[in-house]
C-alpha cells in the first residue's frame, strides 16, 4: 500500500495557555492584542488560545477584557466564526506583594490544567521626575543616544515595599526590584509544574521576561543585588533581569536555575517523572522604545516625546517601535511560535559557541516591525565571542562605545549570573519560609476565633 496514500489520524486539537502579567494598559494590553492576532492567523482554526491577563484591580481587570474583546471581533485577522478561539480570563495580581503573587499561582494551579508560557511584563518605573535641563541638552546635542539609554531620569535612593506580613520578621525588600524581578521571580517558580505540563505543541513551557534595551550591567551591582543603593534602580532591575535569563541555561548556574528554582514546591510532581523531565525554558525580549504613559507627563510633552522618537527612528535607530503594538513583537514571538521556529532563530548563536539571546522589538524609518538580536555589554550578541555573526547584527546601529565581545568579558558576565542566581534563590527560599509562617500564623488564628465564636454560640 502506498504509505502517501495511507489515513492520517485525526488531528487532535491543541489548547494554548498563555499569562501575561500587567495588562490593563501600554505593552501589556498589546501583548495580549497581538498574542490573539497572531494566533488566530498562524494557528490552526480547530486550536484555542487562553489569554490569562492579570491587572491590579477587579474594576481595571473587567475593563480591559472588554476591550480586549473588541479588538478581537474587529480585528482584521479575525472574524465571527474563529473571534471564539480566543479566550480572556482576568486574574489579580500586586507584584509587590509577595501574599498576592504566592495566591495567584495557587488559583492558576487550581482552575487550568498548564501553562505554555508567561510573559513576565508588569513592573514599575519608580522614577520621581525627570532633569529637564538634562534632558533638554541631551535631546538637543545627542538625539539618538538620549532618548534610547537617558541618564536624565531622576529616581529616590532605598524605597521598599510596603509589609509583606503581620508579625514576622522581615528583611529590606525594595520596592522596584521587587514588582520588576522579585515578585515574578517568585511566581514563575510557584507555576513551575504548571510550566512542565506543556508537552505540546511548543514543547516545554517558557518563561518570557520583558526587559528594557536600558538594562546594562553598568547600573548593576551584585553586592546590591535589590538596588537599593542606586540612583538608577529600574535600570538595575533590568539589567538583574538580563543576567538571569541569559545565563539561565549554563552549567555554571544549574544548582540554582534548574535544580532549585525550575523544581516546583508541588510534591505530586516528584512521582511524575514525565512532567519532571521536561523543564521549562527561559527567554528574554524587550519592546524597543515605546511611547508609553510609565513617566506621566502632560499632553504636550507626551507629543514632543513621540515627535524625538520618531525622528531619532529617521536617522537609523533601529528600537524606537513608537507602537506599544510593535513593540509587543518580541515577547508574543518568544510566547508563540513553535519550538522550531525558535532553535531556527538561536542555531547561528549556539553554533558559533553562544547561547541565550536578548530579542528586541525594532522598527525601520517607515515603522515595520521585526525581531532582532539585541547586543548587551558583557554578552554581545548571544554571547558569541568577536564579531556578531549574523549579518543583520553586523549592519544594526550600534550604541556608541560598543566594543565585541572578548572571552574574559563572557566569563565574568558567566560568573556574574552564578553569583546572581545563587542569591536569587537564597532570598526566594527566605522569604518562602517567612510567608510560610506567617500564613500558618494566621490559619492558628482563625482557628482560635472559629473555636472561641462556637464556644459563645453554645453558651
Amino acid at each position: 500500500m502506498d504509505e502517501s496514500k495511507a489515513p492520517r489520524a485525526p488531528r487532535e486539537p491543541q489548547e494554548l495557555y498563555i499569562l501575561v502579567t500587567g495588562a490593563n494598559s501600554g505593552l501589556g494590553f498589546s501583548i495580549c492584542c497581538r498574542l490573539a492576532d497572531e494566533f488566530l492567523s498562524s494557528h490552526h482554526y480547530d486550536d484555542t488560545l487562553h489569554i490569562i491577563f492579570t491587572t491590579r484591580s477587579a474594576r481595571k481587570a473587567e475593563d480591559t477584557r472588554r476591550r480586549l474583546e473588541e479588538h478581537v471581533q474587529t480585528s482584521s485577522t479575525s472574524s465571527s466564526s474563529n473571534s471564539a478561539r480566543v479566550k480572556f480570563v482576568s486574574e489579580s495580581v500586586d507584584l509587590g506583594d509577595l501574599l498576592s503573587t504566592r495566591a495567584l499561582s495557587r488559583r492558576l494551579s487550581q482552575t487550568i490544567p498548564k501553562l505554555d508560557a508567561i510573559i513576565l511584563n508588569a513592573g514599575i518605573g519608580g522614577w520621581s521626575g525627570i532633569s529637564w535641563p538634562a534632558a533638554i541638552w541631551g535631546v538637543c546635542t545627542d538625539l539618538i543616544y538620549s532618548v534610547t539609554w537617558p541618564s536624565f531620569k531622576l529616581s529616590p535612593v532605598g524605597v521598599l515595599t510596603g509589609r509583606q506580613t503581620e508579625k514576622e520578621e522581615e528583611p529590606a525588600l525594595g520596592a522596584v526590584f521587587c514588582a520588576n524581578v522579585f515578585g515574578h521571580y517568585m511566581l514563575a517558580h510557584n507555576v513551575a509544574t504548571l510550566l512542565k505540563k506543556a508537552q505540546s505543541p511548543n514543547g516545554p513551557g517558557r518563561v518570557v521576561w520583558v526587559s528594557s534595551i536600558e538594562g546594562t550591567i553598568k547600573h548593576f551591582d551584585v553586592e546590591d543585588i535589590q538596588g537599593l543603593q542606586s540612583k538608577t534602580p529600574y535600570e538595575s532591575s533590568k539589567a538583574l533581569t538580563d543576567v538571569l535569563a541569559l545565563t539561565s541555561n549554563l552549567p555554571s548556574t544549574a544548582p540554582w536555575a534548574v535544580d532549585s528554582f525550575l523544581r516546583s514546591n508541588d510534591k505530586t510532581e516528584e512521582t511524575d517523572k514525565a512532567v519532571a523531565e521536561h523543564t521549562p525554558t527561559m527567554y528574554l525580549s524587550h519592546p524597543g522604545i515605546c511611547a508609553t504613559s510609565i513617566i506621566p507627563l502632560p499632553l504636550p510633552l507626551i507629543w514632543a516625546m513621540v515627535a524625538a522618537f520618531w525622528i531619532a527612528r529617521m536617522l537609523g535607530s533601529p528600537w524606537h517601535t513608537l507602537s506599544t503594538y510593535t513593540g509587543a513583537w518580541a515577547p508574543v514571538f518568544l510566547a508563540l511560535s513553535s519550538q522550531g521556529a525558535l532553535d531556527a532563530a538561536e542555531s547561528p548563536y549556539h553554533q558559533s559557541g553562544g547561547g541565550r539571546v536578548k530579542w528586541g522589538s525594532s522598527a525601520n524609518r517607515f515603522g515595520v516591525g521585526s525581531v532582532s538580536s539585541t547586543e548587551v555589554d558583557g554578552w554581545g550578541h548571544g554571547g558569541v565571542v568577536g564579531t556578531a555573526i549574523v549579518e543583520a547584527d553586523r549592519n544594526r546601529q550600534r550604541k556608541r562605545g560598543a566594543v565585541d565581545l572578548t572571552k574574559e568579558e563572557k566569563e565574568n558576565f558567566e560568573e556574574l549570573g552564578r553569583k546572581c542566581w545563587k542569591q536569587m534563590e537564597e532570598l526566594r527560599i527566605k522569604w518562602d519560609a517567612i510567608l510560610d509562617r506567617a500564613e500558618k500564623g494566621k490559619a492558628v488564628t482563625a482557628a482560635e476565633t472559629a473555636a472561641e465564636t462556637e464556644t459563645t454560640t453554645a453558651q
